[in-house]
């Protein structure tokens, strides 16, 4: 039994989110021990999607404290993968609620999220009446903010 106050495992994450439907795990698959198709290798971020009832199904499975394997498909095709948990930063479910570990973050992705916080959508003046009506001009205001989970709390 975990002792009060710590946080739960990537593996503890890993299973309750599994249990509720769908799982994304947001990985580095440049980290040593990683297996993934090849041509996913180089980049910075991975999004697995992971779950019990995909609608192709994921006969070997396997989540334990050394991590994920599995055979998972990719454009249709299975390859059979290996991610330790060094290599994740965040698991999150359908509906967005997961965690993330900034420690395992690659410093690429750090510093994006970091970029996109810094563009906050400009605040209309109060003092004008006709400010009510105008509308943003610049991409920034319309940006969508980021998921929940991929914010870094310090």
């Amino acid at each position: 039994m975990r002792p009060p106050g710590d946080l739960p495992t990537k593996e503890e994450v890993a299973n309750a989110l599994l249990a509720q439907g769908t799982l994304f795990m947001h990985l580095d698959p440049r980290v040593a021990g990683v297996v993934v198709p090849p041509w996913h290798c180089d980049q910075a971020q991975l999004v697995l999607q992971l779950g019990l009832q995909m609608p192709i199904p994921i006969p070997d499975l396997r989540i334990d404290q050394s991590g994920l394997s599995g055979t998972l498909s990719f454009n249709r095709s299975p390859f059979y993968c290996q991610v330790p948990w060094d290599a994740v930063f965040a698991l999150a479910g359908e509906d967005g609620r997961g965690m993330v570990w900034p420690e395992s973050m690659p410093t690429e992705i750090e510093a994006e999220i970091e970029r996109e916080a810094g563009r906050k959508p400009p605040i209309p003046p109060t003092d004008k009446p006709e400010a009510a009506e105008e509308k943003p001009t610049s991409g920034a205001a319309q940006r969508r903010p980021l998921p929940p989970y991929l914010k870094i709390i310090k």
